[in-house]
């Protein structure tokens, strides 16, 4: 999605990772049924057939969370109706435990539970939202599916095989990377292989391509036919290709693009307070709002999925190895899994000519801007130990920025450090070597295994940057390249400005950065915007709004904006000023020997 440029738009682009948990009855049977035969009451309808189940199955569970979503998400709490029964047909009495346990009473017998379950798209049950691509969608012309969202297991079973079979329209497709057998069922290793596979079902387009050795699939949802599958494709292409290259080794046996690329007014009606991806080993599930502007920036969405191939699928730590789906664990990495793949999408857009030097700063201008949005007193460290809670939450989407400019300035101290022999990429395929994806890292020794393989300089950039929360000096290790720095210059957008920025908190749009002048007109960091110029602003209609603002104005107009400030409504005027510019970069021509020798090394895989 298009970070707008007076909007922060959290996309949460997150990862997912397989457990493996100990097996305690290798003799139970369990299979999943769900019937979208009728999708008129929003309902997924569920039947889960077992047999062979022990005391020690006696709990069905559905999952707090996910791995990969950072987010308690409580899927029990959208069941409804749900009966355990024998084999004649007779109820077996279930037990709530829990938000998502349910106890059977007698297990021994059971041979089927039956349950509806809601999908999260705009759901009105309490709690906590669910980031859409995070879990599940009915729309009449598609359905979009996390497995865990839906399909729960017993205690002590999640690493028996299971079997799923879906009915649906037949005129659907279905786009997942779970393999079917000859009888129209799908096939899971275990539950940990079936919650890693998403599916998309509808009226899709599809496209597939070969990157290097890797077969790639792209099923496509949009009610615009003009944006398909096949479009995508050719559009980003040179992307995955660039980032194959940037790998280096076939790191996936297959991949599935799964994309639900809705309108505005879908988007609107579901109430749905963000949009992004959720990256599983093998594929990654989609959910936007798209139109021909968007479309650029799904490339670079598509980039980051793909290069999740290197973490967390090969390279993780030994915590999210074995996920515990009620009670998660945090890693103090997920600055690796998420920031260094963000880093890694954009230089090997670089590094393989899709951008140019000026459009590589251009991103770096981007994800300065929206860091300082955020609270810079908070480490990459403390966001990944928090960030199943509110605090971790609400700074979970500055991975993608303040990781990736701290993964960006690592790997230009390596290739310094080195002489231009190796930078971050050559460390990590070193590391991919070392660990994989059945031998997990040590989650307390990776910062050390990190410095041995390096260089000693690199245990104190770690101490202030990533341990630590010293200000990132992004200006000065880019300067060591060769690109100039200014902290903030006119603007050659003709525009006039507000002095102040747009911000999302929650589902609230706010003001921030609010510049001396506006604070001079009244305006505060944190008001909430309820109206411009009389109209009242959402996210689902803030781009138009911000669009037809600016349209006319000069500098020195006047303007009106109403903001929520605690309880008190205020009506604020201020006057359009001259648009200004923060963190603009510039590439210098004449350059050092050691900046030219640098930027050489660091603008190539090594």
């Amino acid at each position: 999605m298009n970070k707008l440029k007076f909007v922060i738009l959290l996309i949460f682009i997150v990862g997912c990772s397989s457990a493996k948990i100990e097996n305690h009855n290798s003799s139970a049977d369990v299979n999943y049924y769900i019937d979208l035969t009728d999708l008129s009451d929003d309902l997924f309808d569920v039947t889960v057939k077992t047999s062979g189940l022990t005391s020690e199955n006696s709990i069905y569970h559905l999952p707090a969370t996910a791995p990969g979503t950072y987010q308690i998400m409580d899927f029990g709490r959208f069941v409804t109706d749900i009966k355990g029964f024998d084999g004649n047909g007779n109820e077996i009495e279930l037990q709530k435990l829990s938000s998502n346990s349910w106890h059977i009473l007698e297990p021994e017998n059971l041979a089927e539970i039956k349950y509806k379950i809601d999908d999260t798209f705009g759901s009105e049950i309490e709690g906590h939202p669910v980031a859409p691509m995070s879990g599940t969608g009915i729309e009449k012309d598609f359905v979009s599916i996390n497995t865990y969202g839906v399909l729960g297991y017993f205690e002590g079973l999640q690493s028996n095989p299971i079997e799923l079979k879906i009915e649906y329209d037949p005129n659907w497709k279905i786009g997942t990377s779970l393999k079917s057998n000859d009888r129209g069922y799908f096939f899971a290793e275990n539950y940990d292989h079936l919650a890693d596979s998403p599916i998309l079902l509808g009226e899709l387009s599809f496209a597939e391509t070969n990157v290097a050795e890797i077969p790639v699939e792209i099923y496509v949802y949009s009610p615009d036919s003009s944006i398909n599958a096949q479009r995508i494709l050719s559009m980003a292409e040179e992307v995955l290709q660039s980032s194959n290259q940037f790998v280096g080794f076939k790191a996936a046996p297959h991949y599935k693009f799964l994309m639900a690329l809705i309108d505005q007014k879908t988007f609107a009606d579901n109430k749905l307070y963000t949009a992004g991806a959720l990256e599983h080993n093998l594929s990654s599930l989609y959910v936007l709002p798209m139109d021909e502007n968007g479309l650029h920036n799904l490339r670079n969405i598509m980039a980051h999925e793909f290069l999740h191939i290197l973490t967390p699928l090969n390279l993780h730590s030994e915590i999210i190895h074995t996920f515990n789906f009620i009670e998660p664990t945090p890693s103090q990495h997920v600055w690796l899994y998420e920031g260094v793949t963000e880093w890694a999408s954009t230089i090997t857009q670089l590094r393989g000519g899709v951008i140019n030097y000026e459009e590589y700063l251009n991103d770096i201008t981007k994800k300065m801007r929206i860091n300082d949005n955020f609270n810079q007193d908070v480490s990459l460290y403390e966001m990944s130990m928090s960030a199943y809670d509110e605090k971790g939450y609400s700074n979970f989407g500055n991975f993608y920025n303040k990781g990736a400019l701290t993964a960006m300035c690592l790997d230009i101290e390596l290739l310094e450090l080195s002489e231009g022999r190796i930078g971050f990429r050559e460390v990590f395929i070193q590391l991919l070597k070392e660990f994989g994806k059945n031998k997990p890292f040590p989650e307390e020794d990776f910062f050390d295994i990190l410095v041995e393989r390096t260089y000693p300089e690199v245990k104190i950039f770690i101490e202030k940057y990533i341990l630590g929360s010293e200000p990132l000096p992004v200006a000065s290790y880019l300067k060591k390249l060769g690109f100039s720095y200014q902290a903030e210059a006119e603007s050659k957008d003709s525009r006039p400005g507000l002095g102040m920025s747009i911000g999302l908190n929650g589902e609230k749009l706010i003001l921030v950065q609010v510049s001396d002048k506006a604070k001079e007109y009244g305006f505060r960091d944190g008001d909430q915007i309820m109206e411009i110029f009389g109209e009242g602003i959402s996210i689902s209609n803030i781009q138009s709004v911000i669009n037809n603002f600016f349209a006319e104005k000069k500098v020195g107009d006047e303007y009106e904006i109403k903001v929520k400030r605690g309880d008190e409504i205020l009506t604020l005027s201020g006057i359009f000023q001259t648009r200004t510019e923060k963190h603009v970069f510039s590439v210098d021509k004449d350059l050092t020997p050691e900046q030219s020798k640098l930027r050489e090394a660091w603008s190539k895989n090594l």
